[in-house]
């Protein structure tokens, strides 16, 4: 969902956008001054941080603890789930498969699809396209994932897309309930049909082919969407509003909502986007990250877009149960953050430390 706590943080500071401060020294010592504080007030047990100027990682940086037990500390290698920020890496999934010819963006998602069919409903099926499941303009329910507790319990991908939880969660079958093409209507659960996408045209699981086209080439080490005992090694310990811990939780709808990374690998990512293109061209990356006109300019191929002024920050927001995660680039100047937290309420947390890079960015 687009997240409203964002564009009221922006607003604080687009009457600022007169100057650029370069001082690289000073952003550092503000925010090593200010982040800790932000974490205590609102009981978040660790964060990680990198700040990006002129396609360039300037700063990168743990605080605070990936286990409060143990005093273990957040570090570069720390892996925290980034929730719905998962779903950038399924659109460079997808514009992977494009590239090579393998799917078409305005094709209906049913050509790809022999596993599990779209339930017959009064709207066209054929409305619902890869496009419009990746700028959530298909039409398609549910809007969010919450992850299991047991990783035993997680329900085959046709189960999820079926609504068949079992007794963990509500039912919530994907379906069109609302006619594609007229309307931005975010959708957790057209992720998961992309994710299905991918494995019915590859005939790889998902996770193998995010590593194989994605994670691989970039070197990202430390990242998956299968999280298996290396993952749960290096990651931090999810907590609550009262820095209580949580359980970890596991996710059949790993597109939409169950990557789990680092910083150091997040940057990676964030360089291919900026200035790598070992993954998916320039050309690509343009028409990933324009508007799209149903959305009323606030999304397009898998990335939320803010605009202010004559600013636009583009990225993605994500929160799962102990997690709140954010990352925006304005890609003009080539700046931005990668933000991801351990904390429930690591919301406050992050539009703090957002607002506070954009006070040196943009100030006067």
């Amino acid at each position: 969902m687009r997240k409203l706590w964002i564009y009221s943080l922006l607003l604080l500071w687009t009457s600022t956008l007169c100057g650029q401060d370069n001082d690289h020294t000073s952003l550092i010592k503000t925010l090593d001054t200010k982040v800790p504080k932000f974490m205590k007030q609102k009981n978040v047990p660790g964060m990680a941080v990198a700040v990006f100027n002129n396609g360039e990682a300037i700063f990168q940086q743990g605080y605070g603890w990936a286990n409060v037990g143990t005093h273990k500390k957040v570090t570069g290698q720390t892996g925290f789930n980034i929730g719905s920020v998962s779903k950038l890496f399924t659109a460079v999934a997808i514009m992977k498969l494009v590239e090579e010819g393998k799917i078409a963006l305005d094709t209906p998602v049913e050509h790809y699809l022999t596993r599990w069919k779209l339930p017959n409903s009064q709207f066209d099926k054929n409305k619902v396209t890869i496009r419009r499941l990746l700028n959530h303009t298909g039409g398609i329910s549910v809007h969010g994932y919450p992850g299991f507790k047991v990783k035993r319990t997680l329900p085959s991908l046709e189960a999820s897309l079926n609504g068949e939880n079992g007794p963990v969660r509500a039912n919530e079958p994907v379906k069109i309930i609302i006619e594609p093409n007229t309307k931005f209507r975010y959708s957790g659960g057209g992720y998961t049909l992309l994710q299905l996408v991918v494995e019915e045209v590859t005939k790889m699981p998902f996770h193998k082919y995010a590593k194989k086209t994605i994670f691989k080439p970039l070197g990202m080490q430390n990242t998956s969407f299968k999280i298996n005992q290396k993952i749960l090694k290096n990651s931090a310990i999810p907590y609550d509003a009262e820095a209580k811990r949580l359980p970890f939780e596991f996710f059949t709808a790993q597109g939409a909502a169950g990557l789990h990374t680092t910083l150091d690998d997040f940057i990676l990512f964030a360089n291919e986007l900026l200035n790598g293109h070992k993954v998916l061209s320039e050309a690509t990356i343009q028409e990933m990250i324009q508007p799209t006109a149903v959305s009323q300019g606030h999304y397009g191929l898998g990335f939320s877009i803010l605009k202010f002024g004559g600013l636009k920050f583009i990225g993605h927001a994500g929160s799962n149960t102990g997690w709140q995660s954010a990352f925006f680039i304005d890609f003009k100047t080539k700046s931005g953050m990668i933000m991801m937290t351990n904390g429930d309420e690591g919301k406050r947390v992050l539009q703090n430390t957002l607002k506070t890079w954009a006070q040196w960015k943009y100030k006067k």
